[in-house]
């Protein structure tokens, strides 16, 4: 997940001394111009209905206008701007392939969509890249694009007219004190429907998300929590999503109880000795890229290690994709598809929640 974007955007950050040249120069020269946001519309009177103010990792962001030159990074976020219909505001989008399942990089409901957005890079954006857009708005989130400690910060994006809005759930890589909760989802959507003025679709998708969370919470209410550990990737020290992660907020409304839900850290590695002393009931297997989610399962059925684990030996594996277990409007599905699988017999399926 996160960090295998990592090595990737530091070779390209570092660069060769001619791109540094090239880069420069760019960058110099979008700097004496124009904000991104004047450029793109003319004009400083405020569009009607604005101001707006939304809070983004507790800073407050204000737009004058809905913006007109909107990028994203990630296939969650970019999720979340196609279900609010605010691709004709798009000039552009990062990370998105390679983030689905094998063959399947982008979920159906958003293909038509995306089609029609260009697609910059299957690679996070460096600067470069971002300002050669001219964007006035960026969505994206920190180790979703943002980077601590380099210039792909919204401070630093403000000098090239982008105002950013970071992704709620990533608010955790910056603030010691916040928890996680498909409630950050919600809040990302209503964001998104302040700024480019489409509240009115913003809240009937929450809304809608929150009755599916709902229903599924209803059926599993009172019910013995099952102990589950979300698999993402690795064999030497497995990656997980703990206690700062959004699995762990969907594996408790589905009817169960991570196991790494007391490790106060977002997406990490942990050991397989802790994994095997928590010994979990079912695991979910991040799925995206390589390798697939059946390669991940066989791993898991034949390393000596995990072979033994209850939930192996008993099958008890959910595949969920990247954009379902990172923050997007398919959090609610993954919530449901959880707790069917958790607790089957309370859907009135059979016992493998088929």
């Amino acid at each position: 997940m996160f960090h295998r974007r990592t090595s990737t955007l530091t070779f390209r950050l570092a660069g060769g001394a001619l791109a540094a040249l090239i880069a420069s120069s760019a960058l110099a020269a979008c700097a004496s111009a124009p904000p991104a946001a004047d450029r793109s519309r003319g004009a400083t009177k405020d569009a009607p209905g604005y101001p707006v103010t939304v809070r983004s990792c507790g800073t407050p962001v204000t737009f004058t206008r809905p913006p007109t030159r909107a990028v994203s990074n990630d296939i969650n976020t970019t999720e979340d701007m196609l279900a609010l219909g605010l691709g004709t505001h798009m000039v552009g989008d990062f990370g998105v392939d390679g983030d689905g399942p094998v063959g399947k990089p982008v979920p159906a409901q958003y293909l038509a969509a995306f089609k029609k957005v260009r697609d910059v890079s299957s690679n996070y954006f460096t600067l470069e890249e971002l300002v050669a857009l001219r964007p006035d708005f960026l969505f994206a989130g920190w180790n979703y694009g943002l980077q601590v400690g380099t210039n792909l910060t919204p401070q630093y994006l403000a000098k090239f007219g982008i105002k950013t809005l970071v992704l709620t759930e990533s608010c955790a890589h910056v603030e010691n004190t916040r928890s996680v909760s498909i409630d950050d989802t919600y809040d990302d959507l209503t964001n998104l429907g302040k700024i480019f003025g489409v509240e009115a679709r913003a809240d009937r998708l929450v809304a809608s998300m929150k009755a599916e969370v709902t229903a599924a919470e209803k059926k599993v209410a009172g019910l013995k929590p099952v102990t589950v550990f979300d698999y993402d990737s690795g064999t030497a020290a497995p990656f997980t999503g703990p206690g700062l992660a959004m699995p762990t907020a969907e594996i408790s409304l589905g009817g169960g109880v991570n196991i790494f839900a007391k490790l106060k850290q977002t997406w990490t590695s942990v050991s397989w000795e802790q994994v095997v002393a928590a010994d979990p009931q079912c695991i979910i297997i991040n799925n995206y890229g390589t390798p697939t989610a059946a390669a991940k399962e066989k791993f898991l059925e034949t390393d000596p290690i995990t072979k033994n684990l209850t939930a192996v030996r008993n099958r008890c594996f959910l595949p969920l994709s990247y954009d379902e277990v990172t923050p997007s409007p398919r959090n609610a599905q993954a919530v449901m598809a959880i707790a069917r699988w958790l607790h089957p017999k309370a859907f009135g399926l059979p016992a493998d929640g088929s």
